[in-house]
């Protein structure tokens, strides 16, 4: 198996990017952080998914080096980030003579994290739904806390991911103080629900969503819908 994210996560580079983003995220009141915690996590889940689903073991270790390079693009901002983050993994590549087995398909994954909903790149997917997903109290800002829609995203304690016989489930664990009425007409709840659904369809996977033990399929099959 390549070991190829291992090295790259602990490149003192990366993680000097993702220390500068924290900081400039802070400085300007991002609502959330696109630092190195959240992409250690977005590459956790991608390794959780793709494991479940039994893909070879190079495709998952690349599809997390898309993981951990996929918000780079934000140090000069969170507009078109996927583009510049795009350009700096493709130059990282090079500069540092990385051959990989899926080349396109990390690229292709770091360009389209952000809206790729209707590709079949199954990296892309992935990571989609790893990133989306990562939207835990820890993911919030001191700003993002004020924000309309966004500030309920400080009352998940955590989000579970389990893949078994065909089905994906998802887990939302939250505090009794959050109000579901103002996370579901959040705009970027709606994205997290469009992930899920381009996920499953692409995997052949049924689908089922919980929000602290109560099954919120009703809100998933109408903000979903085609």
């Amino acid at each position: 198996m390549s070991n190829l994210f291992n090295l790259i996560k602990n490149d003192k580079s990366i993680i000097d990017i993702y220390d500068e983003i924290h900081k400039k995220e802070d400085l300007e009141k991002r609502r959330a952080y696109h630092d190195y915690n959240h992409v250690i996590n977005v590459a956790n889940l991608v390794k959780e998914l793709l494991e479940a689903l039994k893909y070879d073991e190079d495709l998952i270790d690349e599809a997390q080096v898309a993981a951990i390079l996929h918000d780079t693009g934000c140090l000069q901002g969170k507009e078109n980030h996927p583009i510049r983050s795009y350009e700096y993994a493709k130059n990282y590549f090079e500069n540092n003579n990385i051959q990989l087995k899926y080349k396109d398909m990390v690229l292709e994954a770091i360009r389209n994290h952000s809206n790729g909903f209707d590709t079949d790149n199954v990296m892309t997917l992935t990571l989609i739904l790893a990133d989306k997903l990562d939207v835990k109290k820890t993911r919030i800002s001191p700003e993002g806390c004020k924000v309309l829609g966004n500030r309920q995203y400080q009352f998940i304690n955590d989000i579970n991911v389990e893949i078994d016989d065909k089905k994906l489930k998802i887990y939302f664990d939250c505090d009794k103080n959050i109000n579901l009425k103002e996370l579901e007409e959040y705009y970027f709840t709606i994205k997290i629900f469009k992930a899920i659904k381009s996920f499953s369809k692409r995997m052949n996977l049924n689908t089922e969503v919980i929000i602290n033990q109560e099954n919120w399929k009703s809100f998933y099959d109408l903000k979903t819908e085609d």
